[in-house]
């Protein structure tokens, strides 16, 4: 990953080789969003970092780059969380930290990618907090995280943070179709990825359209479903990915709330379910919409912090429900 192929982010890909060039600090924070491209600013900016000959860009074609495009580099290491676990591992940090203490061993500088950092639990960020503190001469820590206030406040001080904003839409309209997605399912999937080219790209898929057809039949008759199959739906949430699920219940309540403040005109992510969005709004109030709202961002946020997927979805649908079937004004 070079910075001509990141999609977006120029201004910011401009300010961090600005500074850098100034003193490559000895740790990084991009925090953002999921799925804006967080991870490939940090695989270009290490890619960079590790090049011969530098400039706007790395070369691509000396040995360091060779090695970094064939992931192969022996001064680059990245740390992530396990598929099957919820956060990163302390070995893994106790293995990054012993590595980052040895020399390069065929480039001038360690870099090191920490995809995830909020994933880190507080022993972890610990662990890692000895090397931000008194980093060794030769080394560069690049952190991702959704929200910098995710990490430890000792960790944030000790790393030069860069936000990272979200994709414009016709960015991401234009990043499908180079994928091959056509026009007008570009426009749809751009519209509902609330800036992010990930989420975009597992809208796309089959089994997120089953899902997304699931969650907004249960959301256009929350208050007559039973317990029972809103429970149904947390596990089939919790299962997999949240995240696109819960992104589908934020578009369906930001155009609820348009058509409960009598301005459907600013609604759009659904467009499909224009008569069932039209009788809810008119059986609610934006108070109440506003509420259900709040409910769906802390579950994210719950999720974001590894609280148990079912119960945390199942939790939030029941408090959906109990807001739907309420019959006075809050």
């Amino acid at each position: 990953m070079t910075f001509r192929e990141i999609i977006g982010h120029a201004d910011t890909v401009r300010r961090l080789l600005a500074a850098s060039r100034r003193g490559v600090a000895h740790a990084y924070l991009l925090h953002g969003p999921d799925g804006i491209g967080k991870r490939a600013v940090a695989d270009a900016f290490a890619a960079w970092l590790l090049c011969e000959q530098p400039g706007d860009d790395a070369c691509g074609t000396c040995r360091q780059c060779t090695r970094t495009q064939a992931g192969t580099h022996p001064d680059l290491q990245v740390v992530a969380r396990d598929e099957e676990r919820r956060d990163i591992r302390i070995e893994q940090t106790r293995a990054l930290v012993r590595s980052l203490g040895l020399r390069p061993m065929m480039a001038r500088r360690k870099v090191a990618i920490v995809d995830g950092a909020h994933l880190l639990n507080e022993q972890s960020q610990n662990a890692l907090l000895k090397t931000l503190e008194e980093p060794p001469g030769a080394s560069v820590v690049i952190l991702t995280a959704t929200r910098a206030s995710q990490l430890l406040p000792t960790v944030r001080s000790r790393c030069q943070a860069i936000a990272l904003g979200p994709l414009e839409r016709a960015e991401i309209e234009a990043a499908l179709r180079a994928r091959g997605v056509g026009d007008a399912e570009a426009v749809v999937l751009a519209g509902q990825a609330a800036g992010s080219l990930g989420r975009a790209l597992a809208l796309r898929g089959p089994e997120h359209a089953t899902m997304r057809q699931r969650v907004l039949d249960v959301l256009g008759d929350l208050r007559a479903r039973s317990a029972a199959e809103l429970s149904s739906l947390a596990q089939e949430i919790g299962r997999g990915t949240p995240g696109p699920a819960l992104e589908v219940m934020l578009g369906w309540y930001r155009d609820l709330l348009a058509y409960a403040c009598g301005r459907p005109a600013l609604a759009g992510r659904h467009s499909d379910r224009v008569p069932s969005l039209a009788a809810a709004g008119a059986a609610t109030t934006p108070a109440r919409v506003l509420r259900q709202l709040a409910r769906v961002c802390d579950t994210i946020l719950a999720l974001e912090r590894n609280a148990n997927r079912v119960l945390a979805v199942e939790t939030m649908l029941l408090a959906l429900r109990r807001l739907d079937r309420q019959t006075s004004s809050p």
